[in-house]
């Protein structure tokens, strides 16, 4: 039996309703979840839309406008403005890299006054991850406050997008802009669209860097080259001249680039000066460029009003994109061709000059060395008659009278030799022979020669050496003599009778194989004050120069000694004090010899020294045969007498000689062929020929030991200075 309906309670009938009530009520919830969600995403997605909206529209303002800012600085500012207005931006940073790895703020956009200032001052250290390339980096308020907090603070940006900015793979810049808000009223807050936007930003500011740079560099380039001076042109591969700077259309005259491309073939000569033809020439020229990379040469240019312009061009290859160009470089020779012009001019008129004044000097010593010789010829006649009168029995007063006949002659041999060996030193033709010599044989030399002066005026002379002193030296013993001799008349000059002269020879030191020796002349004499001594040295200077003066003398004795001296690398030196006497004295470094074995000394005392030596005199003067056979003969030489120089060699065929003396100057045959002859002959091997002659420069006293004399003996002779020299060469076996 089914049952009633009514049966069931009401509790139940409502039961159902409130289900379905419930079940609407549910899906009303959802439903308006789903529509709450999805206006959520519609917000997020119009803002993401509004954000990459305003980064397009950022990027297009950039492309549009940036491309004309050529230096960093206007780049970071532009784009610092453009990030503050583009994307709501508040504030914009950028910071460039210092050495120690800080950051210093370049540019900073959307600061108050003063507190950028600040910010500027500052050196800021930047997190590794601000670093990374292609990495932007954002800060929201999901952040901790801590995340980078001393760098947020120091740039008063608690919210913030920071991108780097690199240039040929090193940090340029850092970008960095935020907010002080994360959303400001009808902005969206921060997101990834604005980081995106800031990367790309900066991937962009890193391309204008290079393109910066590089127009920066291209103007640069230009700028080297329209300012050289030098034409410059550019030859493609095809041997084309396809550009130039503006030197080139300057250095011919013309309007400018265009006119001078265009007529650069005008602008040579048909042929070279070599005789080749211009445009081959320049053709091959720029092949051998292209080929080897570099080439110079000269050539000849011309302008269009047909002025000549020579030029040395330089071609040189460089790398151009993906081939080669050629530079040319063209320099204007017209200026360095007229000075070279100039220069042969003035060379020539100094060559001609020089030769005036070498034909001039060479005039000049061959009338000093002719005059020379023809006062020295009758000299030496004056002072050998006097000498051989001197040994007659004459009284007193006639010995007196021979004694300043002797004195004055002997005066103007030195006056005569003084002004001889001035003009060679001065002329500097004076050559130091470099010989071994014996220092002890050299200071009897001359003590032998100025003792017979010393003695005339009742002098006491002393000469003496070191007894430790070498005496094997090499050096210009002949110099050396006549430096001492020359100091010691002079002091025999100036010393009244009774006075005291001293040579003295002292060794200083021995190292290096030479000796260091100081030669010095001292005297009893008038002396000097301070300024007379100071320039005693000098050329024609007389320490009385005065009308009254009572000594003679021309003044340039001491100068020849000093330039002596210098010539051997020497020092000179001078103390004097007025009215007690002089001290002269030079230093000289003279290289050792190997000691020789030397004939015992012989003295002026030892007067049969030279007896019984036999000598052949060839001499063509009268007068001079007669004094030098007396003077031999007084010695006990045996002498035989021939005028001229093929008589002596008839001589030597008949009998034997222990030595020659033979005059230069001779009819029939001079004395230099002479001596040529005798050495020429191995049978008169060994025979010593002296050189005894009026001619009395070093040049002829080289002449004569180059043509075979072993010694040369200046006329007027010293008799003394003859025995020495005879001495010296005698090589018979003694006794």
């Amino acid at each position: 039996m089914r049952k009633s309906k009514t049966g069931n309670s009401p509790s139940r009938e409502l039961e159902d309703p409130r289900r379905e009530l419930a079940y609407l009520r549910r899906l009303s919830e959802q439903t308006i979840a789903k529509m709450l969600q999805l206006d959520t995403q519609s917000i997020s997605i119009r803002h993401e839309l509004e954000q990459k909206r305003r980064g397009f529209k950022l990027m297009a303002e950039l492309a549009a406008s940036l491309g004309e800012h050529a230096d960093h600085d206007s780049l970071f500012i532009a784009v610092s403005r453009r990030l503050n207005a583009a994307l709501g931006m508040q504030r914009t940073v950028v910071l460039m890299p210092e050495p120690g790895g800080l950051f210093r703020p370049a540019v900073l956009q959307g600061y108050p006054s003063g507190e950028d200032a600040a910010l500027a001052a500052c050196r800021l250290e930047i997190p590794p991850e601000f670093l990374v390339p292609d990495k932007a980096v954002l800060i929201t308020g999901a952040d901790p406050a801590e995340r980078f907090a001393p760098l947020r603070a120091a740039l008063g940006l608690p919210f913030l997008i920071a991108s780097p900015v690199f240039f040929q793979g090193d940090i340029a810049a850092v970008l960095i802009t935020g907010r002080l808000l994360e959303q400001q009223p009808y902005l969206p807050p921060l997101g990834r669209s604005d980081m995106e936007t800031v990367q790309t930003v900066s991937s962009h500011l890193a391309t204008l860097l290079a393109g910066s740079i590089l127009a920066e560099d291209e103007r640069r380039i230009k700028v080297m080259l329209d300012a050289t001076p030098l034409c410059c042109n550019f030859w493609d591969e095809r041997h084309n001249n396809i550009d130039c700077n503006e030197a080139a259309p300057r250095l011919f005259g013309l309007s400018g680039k265009a006119e001078y491309l265009e007529k650069f073939y005008d602008l040579s000569p048909e042929r070279q000066p070599c005789g080749g033809s211009s445009a081959e020439l320049a053709v091959a020229k720029i092949r051998e460029a292209f080929h080897e990379g570099y080439c110079r040469f000269e050539w000849m240019h011309r302008k269009l009003n047909g002025e000549p312009l020579p030029a040395e061009v330089t071609l040189v290859r460089v790398k151009w994109g993906a081939g080669h160009i050629v530079l040319g470089y063209t320099r204007d020779l017209r200026e360095q061709k007229a000075m070279l012009a100039a220069m042969e001019k003035t060379q020539n008129e100094l060559r001609a000059a020089r030769d005036a004044s070498e034909r001039h000097a060479r005039a000049k010593s061959e009338f000093l060395a002719n005059m020379s010789h023809e006062i020295r010829t009758p000299l030496n006649a004056v002072l050998g008659m006097i000498h051989l009168l001197g040994g007659t029995g004459v009284t007193e007063k006639q010995r007196d009278y021979l004694e300043q006949a002797g004195h004055s002659a002997n005066l103007l041999l030195r006056v005569i030799s003084d002004i001889l060996d001035f003009s060679s030193l001065d002329a500097g033709k004076a050559r130091m022979e470099v010989a071994e010599f014996s220092l002890g044989a050299m200071m009897r030399n001359v003590h032998d020669i100025a003792r017979g002066e010393a003695e005339a005026k009742s002098l006491h002379l002393d000469c003496g050496i070191d007894d430790v002193a070498v005496d094997a030296l090499m050096g210009d013993a002949l110099r050396l003599e006549q430096i001492l001799l020359n100091f010691t008349n002079n002091a025999v000059k100036f010393t009244p009778p009774g006075g005291n002269v001293s040579i003295r020879v002292r060794q200083q030191a021995i190292a290096s194989g030479k000796a260091k020796l100081r030669f010095e002349v001292r005297d009893t004499g008038i002396g000097m004050t301070p300024e007379q001594a100071a320039k005693v040295f000098s050329p024609f200077s007389q320490a009385d120069s005065s009308a009254t003066r009572r000594y003679g003398g021309t003044g340039i004795g001491l100068t020849v000694n000093r330039l002596l001296v210098e010539l051997m690398g020497g020092e000179i030196s001078c103390v004097s004090r007025e009215g007690e006497g002089s001290c002269f004295a030079f230093v000289l470094e003279l290289p050792l010899a190997e000691p020789t074995q030397d004939a015992p000394p012989a003295t002026e005392d030892d007067a049969d020294a030279l007896r019984g030596l036999r000598v052949l005199l060839a001499e063509d003067n009268e007068v001079n045969q007669m004094i030098a056979e007396e003077l031999l003969a007084a010695r006990g030489i045996v002498v035989r007498t021939v005028g001229t120089g093929r008589e002596a060699l008839d001589a030597l065929a008949e009998e034997s000689f222990d030595l020659v003396l033979m005059d230069i100057q001779m009819p029939e045959m001079d004395g230099l062929t002479a001596a040529m002859c005798i050495r020429s002959d191995a049978s008169l091997k060994g025979l010593p020929v002296i050189a005894m002659t009026a001619h009395a420069t070093n040049a002829d006293r080289e002449t004569s030991l180059s043509h075979g004399m072993d010694d040369h003996i200046t006329k007027p002779i010293d008799p003394y200075l003859l025995y020495s020299v005879l001495r010296r060469w005698d090589s018979r076996p003694k006794a």
